[in-house]
């Protein structure tokens, strides 16, 4: 990379507004925690997360070129997309043995275990999102590999993180709010520069990193339960905050991509009849009912409208499905079913 390239890498998260306004949030929220008493400590436990899940998600994109994505309400869950918080256990971690060593056995050791920081941290986080892989983070082969390829230029996120832990710590004499956003700039300049670095080589879409074994059915099942909880938890964020269309939008595209749909339609609607509100679960059925009609799976179609009007007998299905519906209860001999269908 050439000088100019690093440097605006480095300046990314203040020349792009996609990154400086949700920087500039988190460090309000940061703010409002430390001002807040006992009850910012709560804030601060969901804000820091959030803010190292986003400097994760830049960092991703920094190394495809692409923008990062505005976050959202999901930033702030301890659930999905867990990888992008494992930088947090680390950070801490070395945050801790670096203090340790301080203050067992002096301010000069201190160097030590910064200097091991300053070389494993940027390494790590870079195989994480690569492979998204924790595991993979920890491990010395992965790292090996990473530094392998693009060390000519990789030295560069080590040296800037010693020169950035050194600004941040004289940052501590500019009043707390400014010495604050600093650092914050500083943690948010490094994750980039870490992602552009790694860009140049292509490792995102392809690196050489060890394959991990064939996952069995059971994790394969246990996968994708957590994809749907997911996108139904997702989706009931924006169905909470009455955006309906959008929340099933979300929904029905991951039905689509889903490997087992029509196993996908029935799990959804379980999970939607257990909602405090029914009503929710009562819409989805309509458009599961025109899936159902449309690939001819009239039996179960006839049982969906009979369960959906007994838990409210005002149910139908959508206009345009009323003849097929109603095609399918006759077919079927269900004519009380079909009479009542008529009816609309």
């Amino acid at each position: 990379m050439k000088p100019i390239d690093v440097f605006r890498a480095i300046i990314y998260p203040l020349a792009e507004p996609a990154v400086l306004v949700p920087l500039l949030v988190f460090w309000l929220l940061l703010m409002l925690a430390s001002a807040a008493g006992l009850l910012g400590l709560f804030l601060m436990i969901v804000v820091i997360p959030a803010v190292f899940r986003y400097q994760m998600i830049v960092l991703e994109a920094r190394a495809r070129a692409a923008t990062p994505a505005t976050p959202d309400v999901d930033f702030f869950r301890w659930f999905g997309n867990a990888w992008t918080l494992f930088p947090v256990p680390v950070a801490f971690l070395l945050i801790s043995l670096t203090i340790e060593t301080a203050q067992r056995f002096g301010t000069r050791w201190a160097i030590v275990p910064v200097l091991f920081a300053s070389a494993f941290f940027p390494a790590s986080i870079a195989v994480l999102a690569i492979t998204q892989s924790p595991l993979q983070s920890l491990n010395p082969v992965a790292l090996y590999r990473l530094l392998k390829q693009c060390g000519n230029t990789f030295w560069m996120a080590t040296a800037f993180l010693v020169v950035a832990a050194w600004l941040s710590v004289e940052a501590e004499v500019l009043p707390s709010m400014l010495a604050s956003l600093v650092q914050l700039v500083l943690s948010f300049s490094f994750f980039a520069l870490v992602g552009s670095l790694i860009e140049p080589y292509g490792l995102v879409d392809d690196v050489d990193i060890p394959v991990p074994l064939e996952k069995t059915a059971e994790d394969i099942d246990q996968d994708l339960e957590k994809a749907r909880t997911y996108a139904l938890n997702h989706a009931y964020g924006f169905i909470s905050r009455d955006n309906r269309a959008g929340g099933f939008k979300h929904i029905f595209a991951q039905i689509e991509e889903d490997p087992d749909p029509v196993t996908a339609w029935a799990w959804y609607f379980r999970r939607m009849l257990a909602w405090e509100s029914q009503d929710h679960a009562l819409f989805f059925a309509q458009h599961y009912l025109h899936d159902m009609l449309h690939y001819g799976e009239r039996v179960a179609a006839v049982k969906l409208i009979q369960r959906c009007r007994l838990i409210d007998e005002r149910w139908k299905p959508q206009r345009e499905d009323l003849p097929a519906a109603i095609e399918a209860a006759e077919s079927i001999g269900h004519i009380e079913v079909a009479a009542v269908l008529k009816r609309y």
